[in-house]
């Protein structure tokens, strides 16, 4: 008699290491954007406006005094605490530790990951008059800087005049990121007019192991990263009439999504995360209590850390395109 239904008492039952997120949000910028510790519970630009040429002077002639002050006030950037914890009771990690995962190591993996999407989130809309964020790109980001599309199509022409203001650094090294739909609202752009998007190599790890390179949408040099915590929003905008005071409601046509595609130069000087210097080059703090009855370990885990931007030119945004529909 051959064996069927009861094959499965003679076989293991494999769980796979880890705790996987069935819908994770993509964060490609994470492991190229720089987060700089500071000595201090805040970080202070000092900064100066337009430069102009030096002088040429002619054979002994005195040379006009053209002495530089920073701007006052300096811009001061503050960091925000960001928390999360989990509990692990002591027969979970005692007994369960031992088969495949380690309770306390996958709630941590999670915990961090959790953590970088809070960041992340704030990246773009913290506001430090919110109790616990802060500020964000739409907060620090100078309004010469900003080109406002009003809930109309990007264009290449737009996205050229956007990515053409940011010129710290000589407007070389710049990167591109947003929601993934202002992804595809680049590539439309090139689409309607009879244009293939620049695509770049890039190498990335490979999840059966390695390295692999793989395509990345490039524009005038600037890869583009996507950060699905950015949101699309519906098109807001003025009802007719008169211009309404700041204070007044706003509406929705209901149809239109708009989003916003940031272009920046990355680094000390330029646009940064801040981190305390007692953490070292480590992002997380944990700490663990125990409950009263001594059943149970409490991980408080903390992510210390805010968003700087030295130069004003480091940092320029094409907001409230309009997102192409399918």
């Amino acid at each position: 008699m051959s064996i069927g239904a009861n094959a499965f008492l003679l076989s293991n039952s494999v769980l796979a290491k880890w705790l996987l997120e069935d819908y994770p949000f993509r964060i490609q910028l994470a492991p190229i954007f720089p987060f700089i510790p500071i000595a201090g519970h805040e970080l202070r630009y000092a900064t100066t406006p337009f430069l102009p040429p030096a002088f040429a002077i002619d054979a002994c002639a005195p040379i006009p005094e053209d002495t530089k002050n920073p701007i006052d006030p300096n811009r001061v950037f503050r960091m925000a605490e960001l928390a999360t914890h989990y509990r692990i009771c002591y027969s979970a990690q005692d007994i369960f530790s031992s088969n495949v995962n380690d309770q306390a190591a996958v709630q941590a993996a999670l915990a961090i990951r959790e953590l970088l999407y809070k960041f992340f989130t704030l990246m773009e809309a913290g506001d430090s008059v919110n109790p616990g964020e802060f500020d964000g790109l739409l907060k620090i980001v100078d309004p010469l800087k900003v080109v406002d599309l009003n809930c109309t199509a990007v264009t290449l022409e737009k996205l050229s005049e956007t990515i053409n203001r940011v010129r710290s650094n000589d407007g070389r090294a710049v990167v591109g990121f947003g929601p993934n739909v202002m992804k595809r609202a680049i590539e439309v752009a090139h689409w309607k007019r009879g244009l293939s998007p620049e695509y770049e190599e890039m190498e990335f790890p490979n999840p059966r192991g390695g390295i692999r390179r793989q395509k990345v949408l490039i524009f005038d040099g600037a890869p583009f990263y996507v950060i699905d915590l950015f949101q699309s929003r519906p098109c807001v905008i003025p009802p007719p009439g008169p211009p309404l005071p700041p204070a007044a409601e706003l509406t929705s046509n209901g149809t239109d999504v708009v989003g916003n595609a940031w272009f920046a130069v990355l680094g000390e000087g330029h646009l940064h995360a801040i981190t305390p210097a007692a953490l070292g080059t480590r992002l997380f703090a944990t700490r663990d209590t125990r409950l009263p009855d001594g059943s149970t370990d409490i991980y408080h885990m903390t992510m210390p850390v805010g968003l700087a931007l030295g130069s004003a030119c480091s940092l320029a945004v094409l907001k409230n395109g309009k997102i192409p529909q399918p």
